[in-house]
């Protein structure tokens, strides 16, 4: 694991680590888990012990990565409840005038989120989906299917994820078009 990496984001200060699990000491493709937490932990389960949560976060994810373990989805529920508990902290934080990124009312120069924003996870229903339309392809295996994400989401300028839970809504909705269309 790499050096736990500790930052500030807009006046918060949030741990940052990175983990590999290799399959063999000569793998070239390891798995790899990326997580973060706030610091000091905002519950009194989490507070005092955030290292250890990153650490566990990140190898967890590192090993999901391999497809160890993974029924559905690389997060645990303790990593679902800790994003929760981070976007309450994101959205108590003081907003700007003028944030074109506000979305609580319309505006000549200001666009709300919608139902396929990129602002939400994709939901079960598209990440079935996908699973089901790239097995119908002959894409069986679920690493062949995240390198196949990944593939779209890269050809589209986006950023690859660890796992196809992670796609957003939009990107879910366009990848699921993008594979119904015929070649």
């Amino acid at each position: 694991m790499d050096p736990p990496e500790f930052i500030d984001i807009e006046g918060k200060k949030w741990v940052i680590g990175r983990a590999y699990a290799y399959r063999t000491p000569d793998d070239p493709r390891p798995g790899i888990g990326t997580a973060w937490e706030i610091v000091p932990g905002t519950t009194p389960f989490t507070r005092g012990s955030e290292i250890q949560n990153l650490e566990t976060s990140a190898w967890g994810r590192a090993i999901g990565a391999l497809g160890i373990g993974i029924d559905a989805s690389i997060a645990t529920l303790d990593e679902i409840q800790h994003a929760k508990e981070r976007s309450k902290v994101i959205q108590t934080t003081e907003k700007l005038e003028n944030d074109p990124w506000l979305t609580d009312g319309p505006s000549p120069n200001h666009r709300t989120t919608t139902k396929g924003s990129s602002m939400y996870p994709a939901t079960e229903g598209q990440v079935k989906a996908i699973h089901a339309i790239l097995g119908k392809q002959g894409t069986r295996d679920d690493l062949d299917k995240l390198a196949a994400v990944n593939a779209w989401l890269i050809s589209m300028n986006k950023q690859p994820v660890a796992s196809i839970t992670e796609v957003n809504k939009h990107d879910a909705s366009g990848l699921i078009d993008s594979l119904q269309t015929p070649p």
